[in-house]
């Protein structure tokens, strides 16, 4: 029994350091997110819902949305009124001095937590000039790519403020700037699964249901705790 017993606690043991190598792994990945080899998301021969639950195609998505938190500006490729008679040392001057400006999604995500908030505006028209295959996925899938999306946002704000998981368990990225306003009696069964953007009067609502999104198993025999796994709807 004790050899067992003995036998049984080393087996823990090396299972502990096991999850606690893959889980220092995915962080380690996730602070190069930006050294990953691209993937090409284009090319797919199967609905797109299923190729966004790829684990490879969500990655990519992950790693092209974090890239455009970390790096877009709004207003870096505005145009000059007199830029034609500019001469380059000024041009690169006022270059210069535009990209000094804070990331705008980052500077986004600090106001936010510094509000304590969960939800991070994402402009269409932003994500549709740099990203335009995540925009119009966005458009075919939303469920999909915001569930994808959400995820990436909250990786990103923990690597900005590592101790924010304590105030929020996600970052929900909520799309505004939607170019295209559809009539309410316009909707028909094609809009169906798609974003769109109507006006209108809100008359009554529901409340907020809570929804599991991660579940952790505890072991009745070994008292170990699994997970967290997704669960999916």
């Amino acid at each position: 029994r004790r050899r067992r017993r003995g036998m049984f606690e080393r087996r823990r043991d090396d299972g502990a350091e096991g999850m606690d190598a893959d889980a220092a792994a995915e962080e380690e990945d996730d602070d190069n997110f930006e050294d990953e080899d691209a993937v090409n998301l284009e090319a797919f021969d199967v609905p797109l819902r299923e190729w966004i639950a790829t684990t490879q195609t969500r990655r990519e998505i992950q790693r092209k949305f974090r890239v455009f938190l970390s790096t877009f500006r709004d207003g870096e490729d505005f145009q000059f009124d007199d830029e034609d008679e500019m001469d380059d040392a000024e041009l690169r001057r006022r270059r210069r001095l535009l990209n000094s400006v804070p990331p705008t999604y980052e500077e986004r995500i600090r106001q936010m937590c510094s509000a304590n908030r969960s939800a991070l505006e994402l402009s269409y028209l932003h994500l549709m000039r740099k990203e335009p295959v995540l925009a119009l996925w966005i458009d075919e899938a939303p469920r999909d790519m915001l569930d994808v999306l959400n995820e990436a946002a909250t990786r990103h704000t923990l690597r900005l403020f590592p101790s924010y998981h304590a105030i929020r368990d996600e970052i929900h990225v909520r799309i505004s700037d939607v170019p295209i306003v559809d009539s309410l009696r316009d909707l028909r069964r094609s809009h169906l699964e798609g974003l769109v953007k109507v006006s209108g009067v809100i008359t009554r609502r529901s409340g907020v249901f809570p929804q599991l999104r991660l579940a952790h198993y505890d072991c009745v025999k070994c008292r170990a705790t699994l997970g967290p796994y997704r669960v999916e709807d």
